[in-house]
């Protein structure tokens, strides 16, 4: 388990203890530069922070363009293995690195920009087919039918009209007699002229009151 904390001090003139190259740093509110190759994930440091607080772990990440640096520290006496330390950095004062005590350098891999671009296309190209399935000009009714067609059947939109397989258009009322054939495949028109009936009869039965509610409205 991890938790977060975020260290959000900006930088303040500190007096008494602290060392004279700490109070000009501070005074001046020098940023240090994470832009550093040394500060990479699973390098052991000691930051100290303007506050005069110290913090020792393991770096995390770093985002360079927000300025903030993440410090994984371990945790003892708790049910949390460690805690992640959000600091930015114009609350630090200085950056200690220890080479011998970081953990193993693991290779990263810069970004692949093609991958990233047929990531995005892959994106773009699934909401595109999510869009095409609907159809603000068709009726509520057609809309419905195109739905449950679609789970199991490959349906597209012409204009209104439901084409089904490029077999059999469906025009509006949606209904079982607005079933055409486009090839003369009567097995396929009667397929789906059967799927569009059973689809009708389940929308009418679940929009029909119980009988008891109709019965009591008769009488009233």
């Amino acid at each position: 388990m991890w938790h977060t904390s975020v260290d959000a001090k900006l930088h303040q003139r500190r007096s008494g203890s602290h060392s004279g190259r700490i109070e000009r740093m501070a005074s001046a509110s020098t940023r240090v530069s994470l832009d550093n190759k040394t500060l990479r994930p699973g390098a052991k440091v000691k930051v100290s922070l303007s506050n005069g607080e110290a913090v020792e772990g393991f770096v995390h990440t770093k985002d360079l363009m927000m300025g903030m640096l993440m410090v994984r520290i371990a945790l003892k006496h708790t049910t949390l293995s460690n805690e992640l330390r959000v600091i930015l950095a114009n609350s630090i004062m200085s950056i200690e690195v220890d080479e011998k005590g970081s953990e193993p350098e693991i290779p990263v891999r810069p970004p692949s920009l093609k991958l990233l671009q047929k990531r995005e296309n892959n994106a773009l190209h699934r909401v595109s087919a999510l869009l095409s399935e609907l159809n603000d000009d068709a009726s509520p009714q057609g809309q419905a039918v195109f739905d449950a067609l679609h789970k199991t059947m490959d349906c597209r939109w012409e204009g209104v009209d439901i084409v089904v397989l490029d077999q059999v258009r469906i025009k509006p009322e949606y209904t079982p007699e607005d079933c055409t054939s486009l090839d003369g495949d009567e097995s396929a028109l009667s397929r789906i002229v059967k799927i569009v009936t059973a689809i009708r009869d389940a929308a009418s039965t679940a929009s029909s009151p119980p009988p008891g509610i109709a019965e009591g409205k008769a009488k009233a």
